[in-house]
């Protein structure tokens, strides 16, 4: 599933839409912050940083991941939820 700022996405076709609606995209990430999660096969990640739209103004997003393994070093994203933060 993917929130992308209030939005809820479920299915592969359904997300890879939505990510390709957005336009040309460009990101500098500023922090990351891993963690183990609950399940032994998974991890959490929480980024910042900035993103351009479309060669805009860059702002300012945050974005969890909630990463479950498949396999050695294989995970895939179960959860994702991601948010611009204006005003800053």
């Amino acid at each position: 599933m993917l929130t992308f700022e209030g939005t809820q996405l479920q299915g592969t076709e359904n997300i890879i839409g939505k990510l390709k609606s957005v336009g040309q995209v460009s990101h500098t990430v500023k922090t990351i912050d891993v963690q183990p999660s609950k399940d032994a096969n998974a991890i959490i990640i929480f980024v910042t940083g900035a993103v351009t739209i479309g060669g805009g103004n860059p702002l300012h997003f945050c974005e969890f991941f909630h990463l479950v393994g498949t396999g050695p070093g294989q995970y895939y994203v179960h959860n994702d939820v991601f948010r611009l933060n204006y005003g800053l």
